[in-house]
């Protein structure tokens, strides 16, 4: 069976090779190694391709401008919209960059989890100085 592969289906591609490499190990069948690696290639060379040749931006810049557009940013915002895995890492190169971020530590009203919600200072002072 001949599949299709494109960007648009990225995770299907990591569960493919993950899964097939599973398989092909505990068989050690020699089509099973070939279409493991098969999946296991073009897994590798989606990771190569990179955030930014994706979407045109860096993970940092993606962040600044949802902080611009929304006025804040949270961690589960960052991993849910833009892939952020290391949210804390691309706060600090922003910091790096010269953005002032403040956080600002809030609790959920369903589940009264605490969280933190960032802002840029100059750009969301009106909404710090409501919430702090």
């Amino acid at each position: 069976m001949m599949m299709t592969l494109s960007l648009k289906t990225d995770d299907g591609i990591f569960h493919l090779a993950e899964e097939w490499c599973l398989r092909a190990a505990t068989s050690k069948a020699q089509w099973m190694i070939h279409l493991a690696e098969h999946f296991t290639t073009k897994a590798t060379r989606l990771e190569n391709i990179g955030w930014k040749k994706i979407t045109g931006m860096t993970q940092t810049e993606l962040m600044i401008k949802h902080m611009r557009k929304t006025g804040s940013i949270t961690q589960r915002e960052a991993y849910l919209d833009y892939n952020v895995q290391s949210f804390h890492r691309r706060l600090s190169d922003l910091r790096d960059e010269g953005y002032p971020i403040v956080g600002v530590t809030k609790t959920h009203p369903t589940s009264a989890q605490k969280y933190t919600r960032y802002y840029l200072k100059d750009e969301g002072a009106a909404q710090l100085e409501l919430n702090v």
